[in-house]
């Protein structure tokens, strides 16, 4: 949480050079995706009203007296990514955490400038966490540029993330009691999505004969199950060894995917096959049981992730069975 107008005047007061040209409406601004991978259960929005009073854009009161942003509750290093394609204006690292009698200044933050005279805001990051890019550097849509933190004024973890028009706050919202267009790419009744203003997913899929699929060790091909997909599959006997099968690809835009596996299923298959998912977050570890559901895509999960990716098929388990390496699918 913070005060009305000292992020403000700090982030403009630092900023006095930028130079931004006017704009005519809100309609013709830059569009945002959610700057998380997923939207928080807790916010305190923009207020609408005067001193004394509280109102966010959806009348309601998720908000406190002069908030100039929206707060996303978040843990300490939750990945923030930068809203929209832009220019890295301002940053700062080196701070550690604050308390609401901390100097406003001192925070650690992100400062994006995009087209149409908007910037956005991104405060309160964990040490050490802020983006290593030179100012002036290009900003991808989705590229992650720092951590949740606790720095700066504030009441504990979260990230105020504010748009500003030729240096003047406004809600993103669009409702009953905000603006009468939203700046999200896709405000989804109050859950904005991760996608990014005028790109749109492109699916992947990688079977094991693709030119993305390789392995480590020895796996057998094999190609007399029914339910496979494409012509054959890979298949190694489960051992405590790290031989794994990987597929990669590149995604062409930052977003929250979905990660699908196809494998074809049988009485001698792992029943805790390891999937090991790559995303923005690091890694995650998905297992499933081989020996149901195949001939179809299985959902591993939804993660934010752009650029290469790439996921691994583990061997180590429980032996006496195998582990079948077929396609994997990103949408």
């Amino acid at each position: 949480m913070k005060t009305k107008n000292t992020l403000t005047q700090w982030a403009t007061a630092s900023l006095l050079c930028a130079g931004f040209l006017g704009l005519a409406s809100k309609a013709e601004a830059v569009l945002f995706r959610l700057p998380l991978a997923s939207n928080a259960v807790q916010h305190y929005y923009y207020d609408h009203s005067g001193a004394g009073f509280i109102s966010d854009w959806k009348c309601e009161t998720e908000t406190y007296d002069g908030h100039v942003g929206t707060d996303f509750d978040a843990s300490r290093y939750t990945a923030i990514y930068a809203a929209a394609v832009g220019t890295l204006a301002a940053k700062q690292n080196g701070w550690g955490d604050g308390s609401l009698s901390t100097d406003p200044s001192h925070a650690n933050y992100v400062i994006v400038n995009h087209a149409s005279g908007m910037r956005t805001l991104y405060w309160h990051m964990q040490n050490n966490t802020v983006t290593a890019k030179a100012i002036g550097s290009a900003i991808a849509c989705g590229e992650q540029i720092g951590q949740v933190g606790n720095s700066g004024m504030t009441s504990g973890p979260h990230l105020h993330f504010e748009p500003q028009l030729n240096q003047v706050p406004d809600d993103p919202y669009s409702g009953s009691c905000g603006g009468p267009t939203t700046w999200w790419v896709n405000q989804n009744n109050g859950n904005p999505t991760t996608a990014c203003e005028g790109q749109v997913k492109s699916a992947r899929t990688v079977d094991n004969n693709s030119a993305g699929f390789s392995v480590t060790g020895t796996w057998s091909s094999g190609s007399s199950a029914t339910d496979k997909f494409g012509a054959d599959y890979r298949f190694h006997s489960t051992a405590p060894v790290s031989e794994p099968a990987q597929w990669s690809t590149t995604l062409n835009t930052g977003a929250t995917w979905n990660v699908w596996a196809w494998w074809p299923q049988g009485a001698n298959r792992a029943t805790s096959a390891s999937y090991v998912v790559t995303h923005a977050g690091g890694t995650t570890t998905v297992n499933v049981n081989q020996q149901l559901n195949g001939g179809k895509w299985n959902l591993l999960g939804s993660w934010n992730m752009s650029g290469p990716v790439n996921v691994k098929l583990s061997c180590w388990t429980a032996t006496g069975a195998i582990v079948v390496a077929d396609a994997i699918k990103w949408d």
